[in-house]
């Protein structure tokens, strides 16, 4: 039986977040995940989703010395890409960072950690961020494709808790909530043949996802000022910096 077969069908409302749960917000066998994260690293590797990270750490970095070592911490890490690109970002900078992902599952962490080189030298932890106290001073924190599996008061508290941790700034990467995208994941499944739960979930985490003025709303309640905070659109997803 498909993991798809039998879910309530994903519906859109512009005026408000969806409360549907996506199939990854459950149990999933160790093998299926494993299949259906790589096709959500493909997918976002089409999509350019790493690019707008990539971009604002060349700003994060632009006055600090080049020998400045740095560390960097992804929340919500899921198969590691975003880290395994930010290592060869690096590298190409000929910048030293010591990199660490955390996700609340075990099982991510297990199949991030099977993909990623022992070169790349990233760690991973498995953990809720909101009770994680890192054991070393953060300098960046960054979440890609995240913060739309939580809710509002949630987004909030994560909020404050990367305004608390990253000592240089943090950055959010995450959809807007609009039909295009809602509608486009269907096409973009069938072209590169995406697993099913890729286009099933993706269509609801579209449909969770905050628009602009959510976002400012969020970013209130959470004590941030405004002026304190950069927020790019690109490709129907929405690029939050803070640089300190």
């Amino acid at each position: 039986m498909a993991l798809t077969d039998h879910r309530p069908v994903p519906l859109f409302d512009p005026a408000r977040r969806s409360a549907q749960t996506e199939i990854l917000d459950g149990p999933v066998s160790s093998a299926d995940l494993a299949d259906i994260l790589r096709d959500l690293a493909r997918f976002n590797g089409v999509m350019q989703g790493h690019r707008p990270v990539l971009r604002w750490l060349d700003r994060a970095v632009a006055g600090l010395a080049q020998d400045q070592p740095l560390t960097l911490l992804d929340v919500g890490c899921g198969y590691g890409d975003l880290l395994r690109a930010i290592r060869a970002w690096s590298r190409r900078r000929g910048r030293a960072v010591r990199l660490m992902g955390i996700d609340l599952s075990t099982q991510v962490i297990d199949v991030a950690r099977a993909v990623t080189p022992g070169t790349d030298d990233i760690e991973y932890h498995a953990a809720d961020v909101l009770s994680f106290v890192p054991t070393y001073p953060v300098d960046f924190v960054v979440t890609s494709l995240v913060t739309h599996h939580l809710s509002d008061e949630m987004i909030s508290r994560f909020l404050s808790w990367m305004e608390a941790t990253a000592l240089r700034g943090w950055m959010i990467y995450d959809l807007q909530r609009s039909v295009v995208p809602f509608y486009f994941i269907v096409l973009a499944g069938w072209i590169l043949r995406l697993h099913p739960v890729v286009v099933y979930d993706g269509r609801i985490s579209v449909a969770r996802s905050l628009t602009k003025r959510e976002w400012m709303e969020r970013i209130a309640a959470a004590g941030i000022a405004r002026r304190a905070v950069d927020l790019r659109w690109f490709m129907f997803r929405f690029a939050i910096g803070r640089l300190k």
